[in-house]
């Protein structure tokens, strides 16, 4: 399922060049880092409110500066898929 789900973000990645994912070393979690266009602490929380997706903030793992993001791959790979596309267009497009 980690790999189903990173292989899918890799894809989807492709369409939101704004968007990049870092390289994946293990575990089950992939760090995004997105436009600054807004605090990390509001994009996450907007994400959730506005478009139902749960991810952590980058700021939650002690990067030095913004914006990142951390999402788990242990999702259903269906759930995955639409919320992880759903979280790279808002963050890519909603300031």
């Amino acid at each position: 399922r980690i790999s189903e789900n990173l292989e899918k973000a890799r894809a989807l990645a492709q369409g939101h060049p704004s968007c990049s994912l870092l390289p994946v070393e293990g575990g089950w979690s992939l760090v995004v880092r997105v436009p600054a266009l807004r605090s990390e602490e509001a994009l996450t929380l907007e994400l959730l409110e506005r478009e139902r997706v749960l991810v952590h903030p980058g700021y939650f793992f002690d990067f030095p500066h913004e914006a990142f993001i951390v999402v788990s791959l242990i999702v259903l790979p269906d759930q995955f898929a639409d919320g992880f596309g759903r979280a790279l267009r808002f963050a890519a497009t909603n300031s």
